[in-house]
């Protein structure tokens, strides 16, 4: 029997943005931006990187595949970051 392969889904990183975004649209805007930031802290911390090595912050300045690895990245500690200020948040 033969396995039958996955197909790799592929994001681009407009994509990976719009995903990102759908995950704080409820938020106000403030809290949207506090929370990118929340993210890009983390992301730095992590991986011991400046905030200007973010490609979303320098574009043009970073190789094809750190941006599609920092952007995908991006993302899951997006959704980490944000079910878990779900989680914290109280309805008032």
């Amino acid at each position: 029997m033969q396995k039958e392969k996955k197909k790799a889904t592929k994001l681009t990183s407009s994509e990976e943005h719009t995903k990102l975004i759908r995950l704080l649209v409820e938020e106000t805007p403030e809290e949207r931006q506090k929370l990118l930031n929340n993210i890009d802290g983390i992301l730095c911390h992590m991986l011991d990187l400046e905030h200007d090595d973010l490609p979303w912050i320098n574009p043009n300045q970073h190789t094809e595949k750190w941006e599609k690895l920092m952007k995908n990245l991006r993302l899951v500690v997006g959704k980490i970051e944000y079910e878990s200020y779900r989680k914290t948040r109280t309805v008032h």
